[in-house]
């Protein structure tokens, strides 16, 4: 079970104006639309009768764990049998297991985006992938751990997540923590601790002086930071990965042995605090320190807010927005789901000028077209509901494909480009228009026409390779009047897209369906359609004309907005 818990603010602490505006549709879809990863028709629908208080319970409603992936189709591994899991089992001399625990991971991660129920803790999980741009750590099994750590424990208190991320074994590879000692401290971790995961750094106001920390404060904080190293790590031993600390490498200032005598004394950006030696536990302490300069959680403030609401933080938003729910953040201990619903829950948020604002990422983007359209349930692949599935290698093939499609768009999530994180969230001026340059949106269209053609190919069951497409009468028969053509376009410009169309645009699309016909053609093909399911004089065109209408939408503009 994951920690979403949304806790309450004391009194004293305000927060943000709470939005008391109108409530429907347009607002549910844009909560949830920041919220989740494509919203399913029933979702926005029920999010818009139930009100806004509801829906935020709905949202930060602590979800189940998946469980973990599995060995979907290799049979040379000793230790795992095809549809055990791997995530514990060792590296096999002369096997190179990572013939499908690759893909493995990577269908996993995808099928349980497109399966994910109705909260925030997928789009949270992604929030905290990008803030620790950790990048080819290479060992699966860690790789998994990570993810898992994101899922549990996204919601709960920042400095509880600084705290475990610090010493996860896969934090502890991908900078060298591993190899930090007394002798030689690394300054890898310290330095990203201080300048991207808390505090962050300010405009230099001196030499090696960063307004929030000081050079001399990474060289302080690699010392403390020592000791700690990786088990079982690209090992053939049984048991899980892991960390541990060990007492012999680490910088005890009070040992008389100690190469360095000197006391772990931080700059007067941190009240010139003295770390002493704790052993494991030291650590915490130096991230105690952190937790208590105001900066940090308005640092992390800023990072919500460029990710759920919008890149542009003005002095206005400074002081109105990031301000206060950095002090809210503070007075509930840091924590980020009780935070980020106090945000999503604020007059703010629902201003018409963050609606619709920013571009999608590949991840948004593709979800957006998968989870509203229930993914491939009308074929039974859904992982959520067939673990044990006879085609669990299609289902399987299925995420590694669409993953392979977001990495292909410069959104790989286990690879990620910097330690900063994509560009996006980050880079000004530009920040989401770094989504889209001529290659990306090439990209996009042609996997809009792949899709509303034949569908995705993948692998299945026996080796063949065939496409495996979308159910695109099923999702018009769940509308709300599918016998009505200005309804069907009306309801899919609700479910898909930020803002209205000009009348224009809707007649364009509504024609796709009608190809030149008046509007109660659609009405007759629809009920012929009804009448006999199964007769494919009749399905093949209104498929055809359904799959052309989709085509059109998911190329607008619009569509990549949210």
């Amino acid at each position: 079970m994951s920690t979403l818990t949304a806790t309450v603010a004391p009194a004293a602490v305000n927060g943000l104006p709470g939005y008391n505006g109108p409530w429907g549709k347009a607002q549910a879809a844009h909560l949830l639309r920041r919220s989740i990863m494509g919203p399913k028709r029933q979702e926005i629908l029920e999010a818009s009768t139930s009100g806004l208080s509801a829906t935020l319970d709905k949202l930060f409603a602590p979800p189940a764990l998946p469980p973990p992936p599995i060995n979907h189709f290799f049979t040379q591994d000793p230790n795992v049998a095809v549809g055990k899991t791997w995530v514990n089992s060792p590296y096999v001399a002369g096997v190179d297991v990572g013939k499908y625990r690759y893909p493995s991971l990577r269908g996993w991660y995808v099928n349980n985006l497109i399966d994910s129920p109705c909260t925030i803790n997928e789009r949270l999980t992604l929030f905290w992938i990008n803030h620790f741009g950790m990048a080819e750590v290479s060992d699966h099994r860690a790789e998994y751990q990570y993810i898992q750590l994101f899922r549990e424990f996204g919601g709960a208190s920042f400095q509880t997540m600084i705290e475990k991320i610090t010493v996860h074994p896969a934090m502890l590879y991908f900078l060298n923590g591993d190899w930090s000692s007394k002798y030689e401290p690394n300054e890898n971790y310290a330095r990203e601790l201080l300048e991207l995961f808390t505090i962050q750094k300010g405009p230099q106001i001196g030499e090696g002086d960063y307004t929030n920390y000081t050079e001399q404060d990474i060289r302080t904080a690699a010392r403390i930071l020592t000791g700690w190293r990786t088990r079982r790590l690209f090992s053939r031993d049984s048991g899980p990965v892991d960390s541990f600390f060990n007492d012999q490498t680490h910088d005890d200032e009070t040992d008389p042995r100690n190469p360095n005598l000197e006391p772990k004394q931080l700059s007067r950006h941190f009240g010139n605090a003295v770390i002493v030696s704790n052993g494991a536990d030291e650590y915490k302490d130096l991230i105690a320190i952190i937790f208590q300069q105001p900066e940090t959680a308005r640092a992390i403030c800023r990072e919500l807010y460029r990710y759920f609401v919008y890149s542009d933080i003005t002095s206005e938003v400074e002081d109105t927005v990031i301000t206060p729910l950095a002090q809210f953040m503070t007075a509930n201990n840091f924590n980020v789901a009780a935070t980020l619903r106090e945000l999503l829950g604020s007059k703010h948020f629902y201003d018409i000028n963050v609606r619709g604002p920013f571009i999608k990422n590949p991840y948004e983007y593709y979800l957006s077209i998968l989870r509203p359209l229930h993914g491939f349930e009308h074929l039974d692949l859904s992982l959520a509901n067939n673990p044990n599935s006879s085609q669990i290698r299609t289902i399987y093939n299925i995420g590694t494909a669409y993953f392979g499609w977001a990495s292909s768009a410069d959104m790989d999530v286990f690879t990620l480009p910097t330690v900063a994180g994509w560009k996006a969230y980050y880079q000004a001026p530009n920040y989401y228009r770094n989504w889209i340059g001529s290659a990306s949106l090439q990209l996009r269209r042609k996997s809009v026409r792949d899709l509303t053609y034949q569908g995705i190919y993948v692998q299945i069951e026996g080796g063949e390779y065939k496409p495996r497409g979308l159910g695109w009468l099923e999702f018009v028969e769940r509308l709300t009047i599918p016998e009505d053509v200005i309804e069907v376009v009306q309801e899919c410009i609700d479910i898909f897209l930020p803002r209205e169309l000009h009348p224009d645009q809707f007649d364009a699309l509504k024609n796709e369906l009608l190809r030149g016909q008046q509007d109660r053609e659609w009405t007759i093909q629809w009920n012929s359609y009804l009448a006999s399911p199964s007769n494919p004089d009749i399905t093949r065109p209104l498929t055809n004309n359904i799959k052309s209408f989709f085509r059109a939408l998911f190329s607008m503009a619009e569509f990549h907005l949210q």
